[in-house]
């Protein structure tokens, strides 16, 4: 059940060598740090599915958030929701796979000569960011791999297949404005599918009582994405707010 270890209060690889007397805590799926430790993994099964199904798209940063993750991808193409479901099965096929994770320290030069060679032009500059007394560790994932700090599962087939691919957005490198624009997509994971279909129903529940839609639908007022957060009111909507006030 093993998923990593907690040593001296920092989450660690499972393959971390301990050196000295330390208090250690094993991290399984129903560990209070489990959840962030899954949904970075599962942005790495994502990017790599993506690169698998669509060859040339550079692979930037994919932190876990809040309820699931994000990973930003360059691409001339854009993708669309109707690209989900592909991602999705290539990313259940990936967990099949049983895919080891191995952590490795690279130097600089071996990490910017690796990207550039990869046409990972993204990564190839990020390696030069990076403080010289940091080390540079790569996570290699089967055949894919990815800088990162970590830490991360010791397989693919830990991370389970309570996730779903949600939407996509747009993004900046670095989040710079002169800087090429990157899409984000977004997904949710969790523990186990009853963890996921609570999250997802609670979603649906919250569009029914949308305000949005709802002031649309009964007449009280509408929204318009050229005046984001002002309310412009129908008459019987200010009718109603003019009782209520």
């Amino acid at each position: 059940a093993a998923l990593a270890i907690k040593l001296e209060g920092q989450v660690r690889d499972l393959s971390h060598t301990i050196d000295h007397d330390a208090k250690v805590e094993i991290v399984t799926r129903t560990h209070p740090d489990a959840l962030d430790l899954l949904r970075h993994d599962c942005a790495h099964v994502m990017a790599e599915a993506v690169q698998e199904l669509y060859p040339g798209t550079q692979i930037t940063f994919g932190p876990s958030i809040e309820n699931g993750f994000y990973y930003d991808f360059f691409r001339d193409a854009p993708f669309t929701p109707e690209d989900f479901a592909k991602i999705e099965q290539r990313m259940k096929e990936i967990v099949d796979r049983d895919e080891q994770i191995t952590r490795e320290i690279w130097t600089r030069d071996q990490a910017v000569a690796h990207f550039k060679a990869v046409g990972e032009n993204f990564k190839a500059e990020w390696v030069t960011q990076i403080p010289a007394d940091e080390e540079i560790s790569i996570y290699r994932q089967g055949k894919w791999l990815d800088m990162c700090t970590g830490p991360h599962l010791p397989s693919t087939a830990k991370l389970g297949k309570a996730f779903k691919v949600m939407r996509i957005s747009g993004a900046y490198w670095r989040g710079d404005a002169n800087n090429p624009q990157l899409q984000r997509i977004y997904g949710t994971c969790w523990a186990d599918d009853k963890q996921l279909q609570a999250y997802l129903t609670q979603l649906e529940e919250a569009e029914k009582r949308d305000h949005r839609r709802l002031g649309r639908e009964m007449g009280l007022f509408h929204q318009q994405e050229e005046a984001v957060g002002a309310v412009f009111w129908h008459p019987k909507g200010w009718r109603f707010f003019r009782k209520l006030e």
